[in-house]
């Protein structure tokens, strides 16, 4: 393929019409029309994969932006003609150009010594310096996951003053090093662009201490939101120090996994009554911690802290036990909890109505299978309209594992394989 795209697509014809043209004509009518004024015929000529190499080179100077148009998005172009209409005038023949050379990437030779990937790199280049952001924004997006770039391209794209172009870099590329992003970011990198950069898998404490000395608010939330970002624990503490004012750091910092109690302890003065539910039942297993967490929402409560988010507000655990010992947790309530997105409640619920207890009905909710939940809600005294909403709405069960009701809105299984579930998977 790629010595095609060099030399031209010679040994590829095709009897078949190619997008609604007429077939290819042959080479000495092919010379008429190149020579002809007609501009339509021209460009139509100019769209044949197959076309001889030396006709769409000399298209690549047509007079006509149409005819120029159509060799750079032709695949059959040799790069010669490319590098000739990486500098054409028009931005329209240059974008397409672009997204064409772009793909190209992935089938390169990873060896910068090599003609075809040397003359290819270079057409590249040449886009990736375009005057039109598009066209400059086209190329990063198409390579931004590609190793086999030069990096001097790459580094180019991620300095880019358009967010367009740097965003994609900064967040995918594998060429990029450490010792660029924190140079990047030291070059004032903001916005959009250091968002996308705390996007960044794999990111190391370093880079993470350096976007957090950044100040940018929505970069730092971005990187709280990084589940691969690694962040000091001297870092976590700034971060908790200031998050009290930044409503945008709570749900990220409440979502991480492993985080130190004291950073807990800290972010529960003052997160949302609904995030105070997560950070509870987040850590069921440390029986220390959530004491200490019960006690600061009754603080909270008695100096109305949550009087801004339901001045009636009471953690899930409480709330799902009061229900259930006035005989009020029925149906209708957990499918209005779980259309809230209130799966703490939802859990708590389950383990009331199931009689199973909390971390058995927690684990068979994260098993991921449609059965399992199933076979808990109808423990539960459930309906499986019921169940289907539990397995989509808080388990996130894949849609290839869900069990959906049966004729009647009926349980898809027999009451001896749902008791079966309970005592194999709920243990």
């Amino acid at each position: 393929m790629v010595l095609q795209w060099v030399f031209g697509n010679t040994g590829k014809r095709k009897s078949a019409r190619q997008a609604g043209d007429a077939p290819k004509p042959d080479y000495e009518e092919a010379k008429r029309i190149a020579a002809s004024n007609d501009v339509k015929a021209r460009a139509a000529l100019a769209a044949h994969e197959d076309l001889e190499p030396e006709i769409l080179y000399f298209f690549a100077s047509d007079e006509a932006s149409e005819v120029r148009r159509a060799v750079a998005v032709n695949q059959g172009t040799p790069l010669q003609a490319d590098k000739i209409l990486a500098h054409d005038t028009d931005g329209e023949v240059r974008y397409q150009l672009a997204r064409k050379i772009s793909r190209l990437v992935p089938t390169l030779s990873r060896d910068e010594a090599d003609r075809l990937t040397r003359m290819a790199m270079d057409v590249l280049e040449i886009l990736a310096r375009d005057d039109l952001p598009r066209v400059r924004a086209t190329i990063a997006d198409e390579i931004k996951r590609a190793d086999n770039v030069p990096g001097r391209i790459v580094r180019q794209l991620a300095h880019d003053v358009e967010e367009m172009v740097s965003a994609p870099i900064l967040e995918y590329s594998p060429l990029l090093s450490d010792e660029d992003l924190l140079e990047i970011i030291a070059g004032g990198c903001a916005g959009g662009a250091l968002i996308a950069l705390s996007r960044r898998p794999g990111l190391g404490e370093r880079i993470s201490d350096a976007v957090v000395n950044s100040r940018n608010v929505q970069a730092v939330a971005a990187l709280l939101g990084n589940r691969t970002a690694v962040l000091s624990g001297k870092t976590l503490d700034m971060i908790a120090i200031d998050a009290e004012d930044r409503v945008e750091w709570h749900a990220p910092m409440v979502d991480r996994e492993n985080l130190p109690a004291r950073i807990i302890r800290r972010i529960a003065t003052f997160v949302s009554a609904a995030l105070m539910d997560k950070l509870i039942e987040k850590n069921q297993d440390q029986a220390i911690l959530v004491g200490e967490l019960r006690q600061t929402v009754r603080k909270r409560i008695e100096r109305g802290d949550f009087a801004g988010d339901d001045p009636d507000w009471e953690p899930a655990e409480e709330r799902a036990q009061r229900l259930f010992d006035a005989g009020k947790l029925d149906e209708t309530i957990i499918v209005r909890a779980i259309e809230r997105g209130d799966n703490a409640f939802v859990r708590y619920a389950l383990t009331h109505l199931s009689g199973l207890p909390f971390k058995t009905v927690t684990s068979m909710l994260n098993t991921g299978s449609g059965k399992a939940i199933t076979a808990l809600v109808w423990r539960a005294g459930l309906s499986m309209p019921t169940a289907h909403l539990v397995q989509t709405r808080v388990a996130r069960v894949p849609q290839k594992s869900q069990l959906r009701p049966g004729p009647g809105d009926t349980f898809p299984m027999s009451e001896a394989d749902l008791g079966w579930y309970i005592e194999c998977v709920g243990g």
